[in-house]
């Protein structure tokens, strides 16, 4: 193993959780965007797509193991946080499973603090 991937290493379950949340994120943004009801998320719809970007930056802070990755991660930490409560007021399934994914991202993200 190179030095960079050694380095890199020590994220790599906080990696694989932000992929994932950027993921799910970007899939339930257009499902949201094509419930009924989609005027009544429009928060919801504005913090998936922050939760999407801040989670992407993390990954790619972390696999570049830029010295801001933990800063970065912090402010992935509350994103995700907020996203998983919005998305938990919405019942339907791709919500919910947004919000188990943003909680399971903040929880990594809060193991790199």
């Amino acid at each position: 193993m190179t030095n960079i991937q050694t380095s890199v290493s020590k994220y790599q379950a906080c990696i694989d959780a932000c992929a994932k949340c950027l993921q799910v994120c970007n899939q339930c943004f257009n499902s949201c965007l094509q419930e009924p009801d989609a005027n009544a998320r429009a928060n919801c719809i504005k913090t998936l797509r922050l939760c999407a970007d801040i989670c992407n930056l993390a990954v790619e802070a972390m696999t570049m193991d830029h010295p801001d990755a933990k800063f970065i991660c912090n402010m992935c930490r509350t994103i995700c946080d907020s996203c998983a409560t919005e998305c938990f007021m919405f019942k339907d399934q791709h919500c919910q499973q947004c919000a188990d994914v943003c909680h399971q991202c903040a929880n990594e993200c809060a193991k790199m603090m």
